[in-house]
């Protein structure tokens, strides 16, 4: 065979179907056999190498060899032109290829058609583009002679099946490189999606990048939202992180055009001429990539919708073997699903910034509430104490009504600066919140105790229904009380006179329930959606002319999220109210004393 011995065998060749490789061994002997010849192969374009896939006639070994293209494409270039084959005579046959040739031992005949061992006979195949994807060779005839008009055609037929087998074979080839490529994407990219952090995302697919495409190392830049840039680089074997700076201006304009384009670069010394790369600027990325002892890499921008987020930078010793057009496409495949994780950790670390700002201006606010609060005691009870002091049997009906006026507002103020403090103790993160065991059946009947005088004064018949046996719950048992003590105040100020208000106490399942309600006065609709806001006051009339600080409900829900519960309003205008409270249960143990 004059296509191919010599050559180096390599032992990661494509193409480990069986069922591809039988087709085609089956092909090559029938053409062996049926042709008249002693030996036949079909030899494949792979880059820059010819590869004998499959061999008949020859010694174990032969298939898997190379030849450089450049060899073979010489002999291709000076052949006879035989129709679908081509032939070049043995006195035509360079040297350069004949270091790679397999020489039958064989005796020529005499005469003009007898064959020569050195002559050439094959079949360029070609896909529909006409590119060459690869060869049908023939050797050594039977007969000795080269083959006349019906041997000829008998080649002829055989090599139009072998174009198409080679053809099917590739698409496989192909079909199963993508699906693999896929398949490490998909990981990769799920890896990185699943990341919080910027920093995060670029660690998690550094290493299945760089393996998935045979590279030697990787590094990807993701642009920040402020304008700046993290990267982070992979090199197999080496920890050393190469200096990029030198060349941020280049590449970061060519990922913003190249992300527009959906283009992906090939980038080396024999292809530096790339779409909008001056050749001052490609001579400094070659001699950058020279430095640090790379000879290729695949230029991948990041980008999610129309914004450029990155790009990624794949990196191979030298060109060969060059990167594949499925390389290419798996490769911006990647840029996308890598710019949509760029963007979901950016998003996450601004939503992150706002709740963290947020959090600190919550407990600024709350800090100043609490030095208010704490501030104000002082002069109210003062003015309280010097209150009680007066002799009020002695003053006249005016000045008793303003002496009585001004013990109200003083008992509306020291309403006002207690939420104040509940709200501020509540709501700041940094208050140690440690549960404990809470009998909340003793606590409810503890508030209903409380809570007693001010229904009897409205003539309001307060209904409980709650077990026998303890409810515990974990948590906080003054922060329950006060919550509890908020919801029944509401139910007791916004009923009616003689009205009826029904407590509910109860153990479902893993949760504990309770529940006020009320035939009073109601809730709007509007009003309902800023009912747990602080200092939040219904538009209601009615509502408006019953004293209140704006905060009862806003520290029912505090409480209620501080011990992992929810908190439900339904309400209806002049029908009533019904709060409920749903906490999780603790499990029934001894409940501690008091």
């Amino acid at each position: 065979m004059d296509d191919g011995a010599g050559g180096a065998a390599r032992g990661d060749e494509p193409w480990a179907d069986d069922q591809t490789r039988q087709h085609l061994q089956v092909l090559v002997e029938s053409v062996a056999v049926l042709a008249g010849f002693e030996q036949s192969a079909i030899t494949l374009r792979r880059d820059d190498d010819f590869l004998i896939l499959v061999a008949a006639g020859v010694a174990d070994g032969f298939a898997g060899t190379h030849v450089p293209v450049s060899a073979m494409q010489t002999e291709i270039d000076r052949a006879d032109d035989w129709g679908a084959w081509r032939f070049v005579p043995h006195d035509r046959v360079t040297n350069e290829v004949l270091q790679y040739s397999h020489i039958p031992d064989v005796t020529p005949l005499e005469g003009p058609d007898a064959w020569h061992p050195l002559d050439m006979l094959f079949a360029p195949l070609h896909d529909d583009e006409g590119q060459l994807r690869g060869l049908l060779s023939v050797d050594s005839p039977r007969d000795g002679r080269l083959p006349g008009p019906e041997q000829l055609a008998v080649l002829t037929q055989y090599a139009g099946v072998a174009r198409t087998l080679v053809l099917l074979a590739l698409e496989r080839e192909t079909l199963a490189e993508r699906v693999r490529m896929a398949d490490e994407a998909r990981e990769i990219v799920r890896r990185a999606l699943g990341e919080p952090s910027l920093e995060l995302v670029l660690e998690a697919c550094r290493a299945g990048v760089t393996s998935c495409f045979g590279a030697v190392g990787m590094w990807l830049t993701a642009f920040d939202s402020d304008g700046g840039t993290s990267t982070t680089s992979y090199s197999r074997g080496s920890d050393v992180a190469p200096s990029l700076s030198e060349v941020d201006d280049v590449v970061i304009r060519l990922a913003h055009r190249y992300w527009t384009d959906q283009y992906v670069a090939h980038f080396s010394h024999a292809r530096a001429d790339q779409p909008g790369l001056p050749p001052d600027d490609a001579q400094r990325l070659l001699g950058f990539l020279d430095r640090i002892g790379i000879g290729s890499v695949l230029f991948v921008p990041l980008g999610a919708g129309p914004e450029c987020l990155g790009f990624l930078v794949l990196t191979r010793v030298s060109d060969t073997p060059a990167w594949t057009t499925t390389e290419r496409v798996a490769a911006l495949d990647i840029g996308r699903d890598l710019g949509r994780a760029v963007a979901n950790a950016r998003q996450i670390e601004r939503e992150r910034a706002v709740a963290d700002r947020l959090r600190k201006l919550d407990g600024y606010r709350m800090e100043m509430v609490n030095t208010l609060g704490h501030e104000l005691r002082t002069p109210l009870f003062s003015m309280t104490a010097n209150l009680e002091l007066l002799d009020v049997d002695s003053l006249g009906p005016e000045d008793r009504r303003s002496v009585a006026a001004a013990g109200r507002g003083a008992a509306r103020m020291q309403a006002v600066i207690e939420d104040l403090l509940a709200m501020a103790q509540v709501a700041d993160p940094l208050h140690e919140f440690v549960p404990e065991r809470v009998d909340l059946r003793q606590v409810l009947l503890d508030v209903a105790e409380e809570c007693h005088l001010a229904a009897a004064e409205k003539s309001q018949a307060c209904v409980l229904d709650v077990p026998e046996e303890p409810v515990l719950v974990s948590g906080r048992r003054d922060e329950l009380h006060r919550m509890l003590a908020n919801l029944a105040s509401n139910a007791i100020k916004y009923s009616h006179e003689g009205g009826r208000i029904d407590v509910r106490l109860a153990r479902e399942d893993d949760d504990v329930v309770v529940s006020f309600s009320d035939a009073g006065i109601g809730i709007s609709d509007v009003d309902q959606h800023h009912l747990f806001r602080e200092f939040f006051r219904s538009t209601n009339p009615d509502a408006m002319a019953r004293p209140g600080t704006g905060l009862g409900l806003a520290i029912v829900d505090r409480v209620v999220r501080r011990h992992s519960g929810r908190v439900e309003l339904t309400s209806e205008l002049g029908r009533g109210t019904t709060a409920t409270v749903t906490l999780p249960a603790r499990p029934d143990d001894a409940v501690s004393a008091g």
